[in-house]
């Protein structure tokens, strides 16, 4: 029976542990021959992979070897004792370095000297069955030295390797995965809210949209106005987006969605054991937006005791976390957006003014949608194709009656309210058409004069017959008899239809 080597469960624990203490394939590559080292007291150690796409062999990591001869350690496939290795995926040992005309001295590094012999160990590294590299190692030997437990011990270590290195590909592929996902995505973003891509072509987002054109490059602090649901949010993307910080975080917190003592936390993080129930250390969002921005969403709800905090940030670039005594710098970009008016905030005692000032460097203004009448039918088309491949329906249009309405009403909730109206009309819709009955009850009590108020029985079938005789006219291309023929009448009571609601066929 063959004689174990001295602490030799002792070494292959400590590079189990190796192997669990880190994921970087060179630190635990180098680790293990460091420990080689110091429980064998080999010389030197290398390990070597190979190239498929040169065929050469190059040392990846080595112990006890100059830069320079790890660059001299490059072998063909079948040349010297690692060549040959790789190529039989068998191992070989030198029993000594000097009378073996196999080993090549590649390195320059190895010279006898004193009378205990160099032995060279060399053993194959396999992955699936196929040789992907090898371990050599040499020490110096005496005669009792039991070779065959050596190469025994190194194989089960270049099992051990073989696993890292597949462990290794595995990470490198998720890595890679992760990495194109987030390129891809930030690509997305990018693209999805470019300014360019935000609907809407009235006067008003015109201005808009040059405003955030001139803002986005620099550094400035933007202050977002207007109503609510009118698209703050889409603008402060595209002021991120269009900037040189796009590839940096874009981090949002909406002030009025958490109370005081829990946002205060969440902007600047705490310590452990700052108050009740902070086990762990917490990285605030403005730590984790360094590089990119920050978008307070309604600052007009920022709680009074937190402004002198917020102020310090935007004005000096630094904070501590609750409960901490360390400075934090950070670089990022400050967006902030209100539906209030601040300048009354400020009369009531509600919002600092050196915040105000601080806060208002650079506003944009956003329209409500009753003020900018032309892109309410653009967003509304926008909606319809949106919401109609999301629930596979093919709706290609909405009816003129319908349209009539959407323009009529006065949308107190503005681009959502428009939003949710035409994704509930898409879900009720069976036809290919958005009709009047499609709309939720608030727009169908529309008069004419934009007025709401409640709609009797004959008017709701009156319009919803002059409805039909529009669409019939449409698809017809104006002709009333291939008209009447769609709505199943004669093309008399036809006429008599399009004279009672005041139709005008050719210009349909």
């Amino acid at each position: 029976m063959a004689t174990k080597l001295p602490g030799e469960v002792r070494l292959l624990s400590d590079i189990s542990k190796a192997f669990a203490e880190s994921l970087d394939l060179e630190k635990t590559l180098k680790s293990i021959l460091k420990l080689l080292d110091t429980h064998l007291k080999l010389r030197r150690g290398t390990i070597t992979v190979l190239d498929p796409e040169t065929e050469t062999i190059n040392i990846k990591v080595a112990h006890a070897l100059s830069k320079k001869s790890r660059d001299l350690g490059s072998y063909k496939i079948g040349e010297g004792v690692t060549g040959r290795v790789v190529q039989t995926g068998k191992e070989i040992v030198v029993p000594d370095i000097s009378k073996d005309p196999r080993f090549l001295h590649k390195t320059g590094s190895r010279k006898q000297s004193g009378a205990r012999r160099t032995a060279f160990f060399c053993v194959p590294i396999k992955l699936k069955g196929k040789t992907i590299g090898a371990l050599s190692v040499d020490r110096q030997v005496g005669k009792s030295d039991d070779f065959d437990a050596n190469v025994r011990l190194l194989n089960i270590i270049s099992t051990m390797v073989a696993q890292a290195v597949k462990l290794n590909k595995l990470v490198e592929s998720d890595r890679k995965r992760l990495r194109d996902e987030n390129v891809r995505l930030r690509s997305e973003l990018k693209t999805r809210f470019d300014v360019h891509n935000m609907v809407g072509t009235s006067n008003a987002m015109q201005q808009v949209y040059q405003l955030v054109e001139q803002v986005a490059h620099s550094s400035a602090t933007v202050l977002i106005r207007g109503e609510s649901g009118t698209g703050k949010d889409l603008v402060a993307h595209a002021v991120h987006y269009d900037s040189p910080r796009a590839s940096k975080p874009f981090v949002k917190v909406n002030c009025t969605a958490l109370p005081d003592t829990l946002l205060e936390s969440e902007l600047f993080g705490h310590e452990k054991g700052a108050f009740t129930g902070a086990v762990e250390r917490k990285v605030g969002r403005f730590e984790m937006a360094h590089g990119g921005t920050v978008f307070l969403d309604e600052i007009g709800d920022f709680p009074p005791n937190l402004q002198v905090k917020l102020l310090r940030v935007i004005q000096f670039k630094e904070f501590e976390r609750v409960g901490g005594l360390e400075t934090i710098q950070t670089n990022v970009r400050i967006i902030v957006a209100t539906h209030k008016n601040l300048e009354e905030q400020i009369k009531e005692g509600l919002f600092r003014e050196d915040l105000y000032y601080r806060v208002n460097v650079f506003p944009i203004y956003l329209p409500p949608l009753r003020e900018r009448k032309d892109d309410i039918m653009l967003l509304a088309d926008y909606f319809l194709e949106r919401y109609s491949a999301e629930n596979n329906k093919d709706i290609s249009r909405i009816s003129t009656p319908t349209i009539e309405m959407l323009t009529r009403y006065h949308w107190p909730g503005n681009i959502r309210e428009l939003e949710n109206c035409i994704e509930r009309a898409v879900l009720v819709c069976d036809d290919d058409v958005i009709r009047s009955e499609h709309l939720p009850p608030s727009l169908q009590m529309i008069k004419r004069t934009g007025m709401v108020a409640q709609r009797s029985l004959p008017e709701v079938i009156a319009n919803k017959e002059r409805e039909l005789i529009i669409d019939a006219l449409k698809k017809s291309g104006g002709r009333q008899r291939q008209a009447a023929k769609e709505l199943g009448i004669t093309e008399r009571i036809l006429g008599y239809k399009i004279k009672k609601y005041n139709i005008h066929p050719k210009y349909i």
